[in-house]
């Protein structure tokens, strides 16, 4: 019995390495490149561009966070190298930073990549008010309506 306990124990030690995994590395893919408008109008849809590469050829997610506060999302799988398209609108005027990172199907993450984009204020009208003003007083009547609009 000692001999078939001790044949079995041989036979496992000699098995254990026929029994190893071998790690394959998982390289993560490269940031993304962001193309797209970094400037715009509040309501307006705008259109962007992710694009990244995986070394190990693996397909690739793009997750976005458009910086107001809507949450990443994850869009893919797309193959490496094969650029993605987001559209996205901001509801209010501020500036926005949109961060992207590509995730290969192990979930290997690339580093962040960043586009600030501004949805402006609008700018008042930049009238010369020293012209205005003496149009204004040389002819008081004659521009009821434009001194109306500009409250003088």
């Amino acid at each position: 019995m000692k001999k078939k306990i001790i044949g079995i124990l041989v036979c496992m030690i000699l098995m254990l390495p026929a029994l190893s995994v071998t790690a394959i590395a998982n390289e993560p893919p490269s940031a993304p490149d962001i193309e797209g408008q970094s400037s715009g109008k509040p309501g307006v849809e705008y259109t962007y561009g992710f694009c990244s590469e995986d070394p190990d050829g693996d397909d690739i997610f793009y997750c976005i966070d458009w910086g107001d506060g809507s949450g990443e999302v994850c869009i893919g799988p797309f193959s490496s190298g094969v650029c993605a398209i987001a559209e996205h609108t901001w509801s209010e005027q501020g500036t926005y930073i949109i961060k992207a990172k590509a995730k290969d199907i192990h979930d290997a993450e690339s580093e962040l990549s960043t586009l600030e984009v501004t949805m402006p204020k609008n700018k008042p009208l930049n009238f010369s008010f020293n012209l205005l003003s003496w149009l204004f007083e040389r002819f008081p009547n004659a521009f009821p309506i434009l001194r109306y609009i500009l409250g003088l």
